[in-house]
Order: structure tokens, then sequence, then C-alpha cells
């Protein structure tokens, strides 16, 4: 199984690809709106988790979040030139807590504590984005979002070394991945009725 790492997180790097194709070209042609500040938030959240499940010997289970933290930082920039203008207290607020996540890092030379809470805040900075797909679920692509829950399956088993601070994170996208297909899913069909 060891030597087939490379490949799953080769895949898991391709299936991020294509999500993100799709993805960026549906928001370039104005058929989706991403909420900006939850794509920078997860730029953020991504850089932490990479170099710390890098650091802590993920090997190429880390290379899609690598990855995923470039695309992330992409789209928040698109999102924010082309849609959002105004940002709520909740925005910024979000984004201050993913920065103070990185202290127990600093103070304890170990990434755990700081993945751990950046998983949390992660999770939450799904916030914005699960409100618009309920509210707006056709301004969300969910065949991306689906994309990304199998992508971060594959990133989670090509793992080279298994502890808290790698495989965390992997995991709770493969959930909040999966919510939000799940809720633009139940919401279009309900209002297509």
């Amino acid at each position: 199984m060891e030597n087939l790492k490379p490949y799953l997180g080769i895949i898991a790097v391709c299936l991020g690809l294509t999500a993100y194709i799709i993805y960026i070209h549906s928001t370039v042609k104005d058929k989706i709106k991403p909420h900006a500040f939850s794509w920078l938030l997860w730029t953020l959240t991504t850089a932490v988790v990479f170099i710390a499940q890098w650091t802590k010997g993920g090997g190429s289970g880390s290379w899609s979040t690598g990855f995923t933290c470039t695309v992330c930082l992409a789209i928040g920039i698109i999102s924010l030139l082309k849609y959002d203008k105004k940002y709520s207290l909740s925005d910024i607020l979000f984004i201050s807590v993913a920065l103070l996540a990185l202290i127990p890092w600093f103070f304890t030379k170990d990434p755990t504590i700081s993945v751990v809470l950046i998983a949390s805040i992660d999770v939450l900075g799904y916030g914005p984005t699960l409100w618009k797909c309920y509210y707006f679920p056709d301004e969300e692509k969910a065949v991306s979002f689906g994309l990304n829950s199998v992508k971060h399956f594959f990133s989670f088993m090509a793992l080279q070394h298994y502890e808290i601070a790698t495989w965390i994170y992997p995991l709770t996208q493969i959930f909040m991945n999966g919510l939000v297909v799940v809720l633009i899913m139940i919401r279009r069909r309900k209002l297509a009725k």
C-alpha cells in the first residue's frame, strides 16, 4: 500500500484540479457567486494545514492541500473583484480567529493544536457558504464540492504518516464538502417544487 500513496496523492490533485476548473469557469461566467471570505479563510487554513502536514510527514497526502491553498486564494480574489464589496463582522471575525489559531504552534513548536483549531475554524468558515446554499442553491456548484469531498478522501488515503495533525483536516473536509452537496441538492429540489 505504501508504494501506492504517491499515486493516490496525484489522483487527489487531479480531482482538485477538475473541481476547481469547473468552479472557476462557472464563477467567471457568472453562473455561481462564491462567498469571498469563505475562500480567503480557506486559503489561510489550508496554508497552515499544508505546512503542518508536510512537517509532520504527510508526504503525498499533503500535495492536494498545498494545491488547494493556491486555488482557494485565486477563487477568493476573483470573488472579491467580481461580487463581494462589503463584509460582515462575522467574516472579519472568522479570519481573525484563524490567525489566532497559529499562536499555540508558535509557543509549542507543534502544529497539532493549531491544526485542530484550524479544522474547527474551517468548519465554521463553511457557515456563509451553507447559508448561501440554503437561500441561493443555484449560486454554488455541487459537482465541485462533491469532487473536493472525493479529493480529500484520496488525500487522506495518500498520507504517509497518520497523526492528528495530518488526518483531521482531510476528514473534516470530506464531511463538510459532502454536506454542501447534500444541502444544495435538497434545496434545489425543494425550490423546484
